[in-house]
C-alpha cells in the first residue's frame, strides 16, 4: 500500500493507532458520557435513561468507523499487523475473530471478508 503523498514517509502503526482513537474512541466516550450527562441536566435523574441510546449510537459510531480508519490508515503504508497490535492493546479494536469483531461495517475491499 502506499500512500496518498509519495514524497511522504509511511504512516506509523503508532501513529495510526493514536489518530485512530481521535477519530473513533473520542466520539464514542463522548456519545458514552454526554447522552446520560445531557439526559441528567435536562431531566433529572429519569433523563440518564438516555444512557441506553447513548451506547446503541455509540457502537453505531465505531462499527463504522473503525473499518474506515484501518483501510486509511493502511492505504498510508501503517502496517496492517502492528497497527491490529497496537489497536487490540489500546482498546481500539477487538481481537481478529472475536465475536465482537464481527460487528463491524466491513468495506467491499477490505479483503476481510470470504
Amino acid at each position: 500500500m502506499r500512500s496518498i503523498d509519495p514524497h511522504a514517509p509511511p504512516l506509523s502503526a503508532e501513529k495510526a493507532v493514536i489518530l485512530g482513537h481521535l477519530v473513533v474512541t473520542g466520539p464514542v466516550m463522548l456519545f458514552l458520557l454526554g447522552g446520560p450527562l445531557l439526559g441528567f441536566l435536562l431531566f433529572g435523574i429519569l433523563g440518564v435513561a438516555l444512557g441506553f441510546p447513548s451506547f446503541v449510537l455509540a457502537w453505531l459510531w465505531w462499527s463504522f468507523t473503525v473499518p474506515r480508519w484501518r483501510r486509511w490508515a493502511h492505504r498510508r503504508g501503517a502496517d496492517p499487523g502492528r497497527t491490529q497490535r497496537l489497536g487490540e492493546l489500546t482498546g481500539l479494536v477487538w481481537p481478529k475473530g472475536f465475536f465482537l469483531e464481527k460487528t463491524e461495517f466491513r468495506l467491499k475491499d477490505d479483503g476481510r471478508h470470504p
